[in-house]
This record gives structure tokens, sequence and C-alpha cells, in this order.
């Protein structure tokens, strides 16, 4: 099961700071415009790691939300007589 974590890793000139996400097993590196952060200490790239995770949940549990709803308000705009029935009424008879 994979477990939401964070962590430094020490590499040439300083730390990383890596983070594993819920619904992935590898660890990413925290970057900056595509590059990774190197950190002068273990405990700045550990904050910067847990930062970063909280970011991408955050973002994608409350930005989720929103598109699901104008989804759903789309969908139903233009389905509108199949959530109301279409206007025909099927009767069920029990034998």
């Amino acid at each position: 099961m994979n477990d939401v974590d964070a962590r430094s890793v020490a590499v040439f000139g300083g730390y990383h700071g890596e983070f594993r996400k819920v619904h992935k097993a590898d660890w990413e590196v925290v970057q900056r415009h595509g590059r990774p952060i190197i950190y002068t200490s273990a405990y700045e790239a550990e904050i910067a790691a847990w930062r970063a995770l909280r970011a991408h949940l955050c973002g994608d549990i409350v930005g989720s939300g929103q598109k699901a709803g104008t989804a759903l308000s789309e969908a139903e705009s233009k389905f509108k007589k199949l959530f109301r029935g279409g206007g025909k009424t099927v009767t069920v008879e029990q034998r």
C-alpha cells in the first residue's frame, strides 16, 4: 500500500526534498521550473517536501470539486431530458 510521506535525501552540494503521493509508489523531487532544488540542510529539504505534498493534495482535492460541479451542470444542460425522464413515462407491471 502506498503511503503519503516526505523526506530529505543527501545529494552533491546539499539535500533534495522528496515526497510520495498516495496514488504513486515512486518519490518525486521538489522542483522549481522543472529543475530539482538543492537545499543547504536536511530540515529545509524535508519541510519543502511536506509543503509541496500539501500543495499537491489541496490542489487536487479542492480543485477537482470545482471541475466536477461544472461538468455535472454542463451534462445536465445537455442531457436535461434524460435526467427528467425525457417526457416518456414507462410503466412497470408486476406479474
